[in-house]
Order: structure tokens, then sequence, then C-alpha cells
């Protein structure tokens, strides 16, 4: 027995393990058991047609980032340079330096009005151009079986916008097991859900289960979580300045959003694309491909994202030389996390395509798996390196993020009648382009933490 404790100790300290990394694993890793079993039963239980119009449901829906528009991830840098400095009690209520609560508070009222209006225009903006693309070149399948679920799907999602900077203000605060714990249940739950629908032949409507679950559990978690959300502001806050969004919000945003906007061209256009030039079929399945290593890639992230708070807090107490180990240890088990399993896919559809087994025709050929695989290893770097310097409350990955759109963009309309060339060309601009880039941009940031720390220390506080 104490053999076999000293080896499970080994094996957390190699994994690098702590209850928010294993909360956010256990989600990012029943996400992959979820996605695997609905990879089975979505063949079994709906058309090629169907499939390629629930995959590109999803394609279409990530447009929610055109109206999120990066604020999210500026809500996690602000959080957590301020809640470095303050405690969290278990219900979410704060208590510490009165004017690092006016400013969370002042964060959480501009949260509000900012995604009201968000999901408003998703709804209208969003709702509408997926119908309009559905309706002209969805023909292989009657509104009828696709319209009103299409409508709903939209609607829960907009209300999952709304609440989504909750969370992540819940996050921000170091509280990233709970939410991850919170994202388990939503899943189980929902994906549960989606099944049941599939065995009893509801076709479409499966895909209306996980949004729809989710709104619901994280209504029902905040009210009962959300101390921070219900807290009297004005008791603590008596004449304090409020936050401003002009000084402390929008410098940072526009640029992030910018960003995370050219990455639903670097990621989310592939499968609407190839709906619109070789249908619904090859569609669904590139679909089910992208859908898998989206997957994984998530789950390798789960480092990363569970220690991004960590990042910002260190950085806001001047300590870099905590801040460099840990990135260093998060971002190579991330990158170990998404490449291993990826090209294990890769080997797995191989085999299934040589042995002829007939489920391997509903997913991507081997040779446009493996560029997906190359691609979503390489991005997981990108990713990291991104969230490193992202922590310093700057968007260095702007220049970055929109060259590498533009050549994307490019590529898949050079390369439209062509998935495997299509992917290719993606993976090039991956590993050509993103890297070396965000590398050379990382290597700046760790000479300025060696060569300037109490001068950074200072303009960050």
């Amino acid at each position: 027995m104490a053999v076999s404790g000293s080896m499970l100790l080994r094996l957390k300290a190699l994994v690098g393990l702590d209850v928010h990394i294993f909360a956010t694993i256990l989600f990012r890793g029943w996400g992959i058991l979820a996605g695997g079993l609905s990879i089975v039963l979505i063949p079994l239980f709906l058309s090629p047609t169907q499939q390629g119009f629930y995959y590109t449901f999803a394609s279409v829906l990530a447009l929610q980032v055109f109206f999120e528009l990066g604020l999210n991830q500026v809500i996690l840098q602000l959080v957590s340079h301020d809640a470095a400095h303050l405690t969290i009690q278990d219900d979410g209520k704060v208590s510490g330096d009165a004017a690092r609560i006016h400013r969370l508070y002042g964060l959480v009222s501009l949260l509000r009005r900012w995604y009201g209006v968000a999901a408003v225009l998703f709804v209208v903006l969003a709702g509408g151009a997926g119908w309009v693309f559905f309706v002209t070149k969805g023909g292989d399948l009657p509104m009828a079986q696709w319209g009103a679920t299409w409508v709903v799907l939209v609607l829960f999602t907009s209300i999952n916008v709304f609440l989504s900077p909750h969370l992540t203000v819940i996050e921000g605060t170091g509280q990233v097991g709970a939410v991850a714990r919170l994202r388990l249940i939503q899943s189980m739950l929902g994906y549960s859900a989606m099944w049941i629908l599939l065995l009893l032949g509801t076709g479409l409507w499966a895909a209306v289960a996980v949004p729809t679950v989710g709104a619901f559990a994280t209504s029902l978690w905040l009210r009962r979580r959300g101390g921070m959300f219900q807290q009297d502001v004005t008791a603590n806050t008596s004449g304090l300045e409020p936050i401003s969004w002009r000084r402390d919000v929008f410098p940072l945003q526009w640029r992030i959003a910018i960003s995370w906007a050219c990455g639903y061209f670097i990621f989310g256009l592939f499968t609407p694309i190839v709906f619109a030039s070789h249908g619904a079929v090859e569609a669904g399945r590139l679909g089910m491909a992208m859908t898998i290593f989206s997957a994984i890639t998530s789950l390798g992230l789960s480092w990363i994202n569970a220690k991004t708070p960590n990042f910002t807090m260190h950085i806001s107490r001047g300590e870099f030389a905590p801040l460099s180990r840990l990135f260093k240890a998060v971002s190579l088990r991330s990158v170990v996390a998404t490449g291993l399993p990826s090209f294990l896919i890769v080997a797995l559809v191989s085999m299934g395509t040589h042995y002829d087994i007939r489920l391997v025709n509903r997913i991507a050929p081997p040779d446009t798996l493996f560029w997906i695989a190359c691609a979503a290893t390489v991005n997981t770097a990108v990713y990291a390196g991104a969230a490193y310097m992202r922590a310093h409350r700057e968007e260095p990955m702007l220049p970055v993020s929109v060259v590498s759109a533009l050549l994307t963009f490019a590529v898949v309309t050079l390369s439209r009648h062509d998935v495997t060339n299509m992917m290719f060309g993606y993976a090039a601009i991956s590993v050509c382009v993103s890297m070396p880039w965000t590398f050379l941009l990382y290597r700046r940031y760790r000479a300025r933490h060696l060569l300037e720390p109490l001068a950074a220390t200072q303009e960050l506080n």
C-alpha cells in the first residue's frame, strides 16, 4: 500500500494535478466520453443529411463570439488582478480592500447591461442569418424538420450568452474547480437528455438538449452560489469612483474582440463552407471530425485554463519566477495531452478504413484527420502562449490572429473543393505562421520579466 501510495503521489506530481485542474480535466474528459458516444449514436439515429445540419448548427451558433466581443477574456484578467488582493467566501461574497471590491462590483453591473444587449442581438442577427443560410443552402432537408429546432437552439444559446460572464467572474476569483464541477453536471444531464431524444427518434430536436439544460442549470447554480451578484455594493463603496468601460475595459477588449472574431475564421468557418460547397453529408463528416478534435483540445487545455487566473495573480503581485515555472509546467502538459490522443484518433480511423468498418465512413478520411491533428496540437501551444501574455492585461496576439485569419480565409476560398487540401493549408498556417510568431512574442515577455521586474510590477499595480 505504501508503494502504491508513493507511486500515486509521483504520478500526481508528474501530471501536475490540483483540485482545479482535476475538476477541469474531469469535465473535459467527460466531454470526450460523451462526444464519443454521441459520435456512435448520431450516425445510427440521424440520416447523413441530418448529421450535416447537426454539426453545421454548432458552427453557425459559434457566431456568438461576434456578440461577446472578447469580453469574457477581459473579465478574467480584470477580476483575477483584483481578486489577488481580496478574500472570496464559499458563497461568493467578497471582503477586503473597498476600492478593489468596488471595481469588481462595477464590472458585474457593466456586464449585465452589455450581455443583455448582446443576447438580444444574437437572437435577431445570428438567428436570422442562420435561418437564411439554411433556407438557401439546405435544400436536402425540408424546413419542417429543422426550422423550429433552430429557433429553440438560438433562444437557449442566447440565454447562455447572457449567463456566461457570471461564471467567468467566479472563475476569475480563483474558483475554477467549482465552475468546472457545475459544467460537468450540466454536460452529464444535457448529453443524457440528448441521447434519450436520439433513441426516441426525435431527429434534430436532440440538438437542443445540451444548451437547454445548460441554461437552466447555470441559472439555478448562480442563485445558490453567486453571492457576489446579490451583495449590496453601495454599502461598501460610497464615494468611490465607479469602473470605467472606456478606461478599464475597452483598451484591451477591442484587441481581444478582433482576435477572437478572427478565431472563428481560423476554426469555425470550415463546416459551413463545406456545407455550402459539398452539401450536408460532407459537412457532417468534417463536422464530426472537428468536434472530436475540439473535445480533445479542450481536454488538453485544462491545465492552462485552470491556471490562467493564477497567471494574472502572480503578475499582480510581481511574482515572475513562480509565474514562469507554473506556465512551463502546465503548457507542456497541455500540448502533450492534446497531441497524443489527436494522433491516436488518426491511427484508429486509419485502421477502421483498412478493415472497412462502416462507421468510419461518417467521419473525414485519415489524411484529412492527420492535418487537423497537427493543427490542434500546434494551436494548443499557441493558446498557451496567448494565455500567458494576456494575463498581463495586454493583447499582443492581435496581428497574429488577423494575419492567420486572412491566410485561412484565402486557403478556404481557394481549396473549398478539396477538403483535405483545405485542412493541409490550415495546418501549414498554424505551424509556419501562428506558432513561431507567438513564440517570438512570448520571448519578449520573458525578457521583460528578467530585465525589468520592478518596472513591470509598478506598471501593473
